[in-house]
């Protein structure tokens, strides 16, 4: 499930953009174009302009901490994440966390979801969403 709206739980945010500054360059092989970061060269992609979304196909769950859980803390921990070409995830960023050892263990979690990988032009692309993982007490 793919939304344009703020961070959401267990889904992609950011599907529309500008494409301002990324995904330009001339080149060939596993990057685009020489140099690095942001699309340009070797680096991650971000949704929009050209970009099709990954699509999240294996979530796993976060679980609380005892410390979390006994201080009765729930909200949204906001991440930066690549998705790789192959659908994995590589590096994760926190943006907003929540403490008492949540950020950690959404950080452990979100690294074993699973994506159908972004694609550009037909062919897939690493890039760079925002996820976030939501702890609720019930």
């Amino acid at each position: 499930m793919i939304h344009s709206s703020p961070p959401l739980k267990g889904a992609l945010a950011k599907s529309g953009g500008t494409g301002t500054g990324t995904g330009l360059g001339e080149g060939d092989g596993s990057g685009v174009g020489p140099g690095s970061g942001g699309g340009t060269g070797g680096g991650p992609y971000r949704p929009g302009s050209g970009i099709e979304p990954p699509r999240l196909l294996r979530e796993v769950k976060a679980v609380y901490t005892d410390e979390a859980r006994r201080r009765n803390m729930t909200g949204d921990v906001v991440m930066e994440i690549i998705v790789r070409r192959d659908g994995s995830v590589g590096e994760v960023t926190v943006k907003r966390g929540l403490g008492a050892g949540l950020d950690e263990r959404a950080i452990d979690a979100v690294r074993q979801w699973r994506f159908a990988p972004a694609q550009r032009q037909g062919q897939p692309v690493d890039v760079i969403v925002e996820v976030a993982v939501e702890f609720t007490l019930r």
